[in-house]
């Protein structure tokens, strides 16, 4: 289904934002016009998105943040629509009350991180300062809502338009920042760590090391084989992301040339998609990034095509930059660590758009909802009435979790419940 679009002029941000959530998100192709009177004799599906109507078409009006280029402080004041929130409030002439297009713009390009702000003790954007924290509705996809409410204005007008809304989906990325708890560290740092955990009385951790050195497998972040079986069982996607970087204060893996570690990744690449968690060096300094990758390419033996930051800043906008002059297509790392939410205010995965440059790039993010720490700071109820909340939509789920957090717990045992109860329910 074709649906043609007026506009004044056709800019990057419009060409951008409208291929993202009139495709993206509600499934049809689109084509613009700057043509009145190529727009006025078209009998199909259309709207205009400009400053005054036309005639008696479907209208958004511009608020004027899509003809715009560069960052500059925009005043926003969030109000409610059919029980929904919205901002950047436009006259009663639109079929809308406010622009949902400059609005989903500016979640989706985080023109809010571009702005002079505070950042958090990680060096990020805190989830606290956000628009969607600040006015509640962070845990809303509320792009993809803004959307839906769009189909039903459209609908009315044409009764044959009839949107493709995608099936909602669960999909959970482990991160491997340390493959192993007690194998494979070395002579040295066995010895250390046996001695420190000696030496603090945790004999807990003493018996495992010793248990981990005769039996290998019974190492507490050996996790991989059951969760294979578990995903398999409850049928939603899972990935592995692993990490290469250099040994260092911030990253504590095995050596990435052990081949223990070389057959543990090429043995998830059966299984499961697999792909790189980049040290924290990586995420700062993009070198260190072609290092990395040039690393997990050699050890997988096919093209790196998926990156993921947990639990680090994601030093935006840099970052994403950065993955243009790379073969990366996929990111996974759009989201709050320490809080569940929606970053970008959406579910579907769509692709960077560099404020600075004014351009759209080829790498595909795709948002995540819930961390592991994100997870340990809310109570399973909270959880389960904000799953319930947005039961209505179709929505993609990502979870983000290490494989350090399936050892035998209490969280395990709490992930693996709520990954059942909403893969039952998808």
């Amino acid at each position: 289904m074709d649906i043609l679009i007026y506009v004044p002029k056709v800019t990057p941000r419009i060409n951008y934002i409208f291929r993202q959530v009139c495709v993206r998100i509600l499934g049809f192709s689109i084509s613009f016009t700057t043509k009145i009177e190529t727009f006025i004799g078209h009998k199909g599906i259309k709207f205009s998105y400009a400053n005054q109507r036309l005639g008696n078409e479907v209208y958004i009006q511009s608020f004027g943040l899509l003809e715009e280029q560069g960052v500059n402080d925009v005043e926003i004041s969030v109000t409610e629509w059919e029980g929904q929130p919205y901002f950047f409030k436009t006259s009663k002439q639109s079929d809308i009350p406010f622009d949902i297009f400059a609005a989903s713009f500016y979640l989706m390009t985080r023109y809010e991180e571009y702005l002079p702000h505070v950042k958090d003790k990680n060096g990020d954007f805190p989830a606290i300062e956000s628009l969607g924290f600040k006015n509640n509705f962070l845990t809303k996809p509320i792009v993809d809502i803004w959307m839906l409410k769009f189909t039903e204005v459209l609908k009315e007008k044409f009764e044959d338009f009839t949107p493709k809304i995608t099936k909602e989906q669960l999909q959970v990325n482990i991160g491997v920042k340390k493959a192993y708890k007690y194998r494979k560290l070395g002579i040295s740092r066995s010895i250390v760590g046996f001695t420190s955990d000696l030496i603090r009385f945790k004999l807990k951790d003493v018996f495992l090391r010793i248990k981990t050195w005769f039996k290998p497998d019974m190492d507490p972040y050996n996790v991989y084989d059951d969760l294979v079986k578990f995903k398999n069982k409850h049928k939603f996607r899972m990935d592995f992301m692993f990490q290469l970087g250099d040994y260092s204060l911030y990253t504590k893996n095995i050596n990435f040339r052990k081949r223990a570690y070389k057959k543990l990744i090429k043995s998830m690449g059966d299984y499961c998609e697999i792909g790189l968690l980049p040290s924290y060096e990586a995420i700062l300094d993009h070198e260190q990034l072609i290092k990395e990758i040039k690393r997990f390419e050699q050890i997988a033996n096919h093209e790196l095509k998926s990156v993921m930051i947990k639990d680090r800043s994601i030093n935006f906008p840099e970052f994403y930059i950065g993955l243009d002059k790379t073969d990366i297509t996929k990111d996974f790392s759009m989201g709050y660590y320490d809080q569940p939410g929606f970053r970008a205010g959406t579910s579907t995965p769509f692709l960077f758009y560099d404020l600075n440059l004014e351009q759209a790039s080829p790498t595909e993010i795709r948002p995540y909802f819930l961390s592991s720490k994100a997870m340990k700071s809310k109570a399973d109820e909270e959880l389960l009435q904000i799953f319930k909340a947005n039961k209505h939509l179709s929505i993609s789920y990502v979870f983000l979790f290490d494989n350090s957090d399936f050892k035998e717990g209490q969280l395990k045992e709490r992930i693996f419940e709520l990954l059942k109860t909403l893969s039952n329910v998808s």
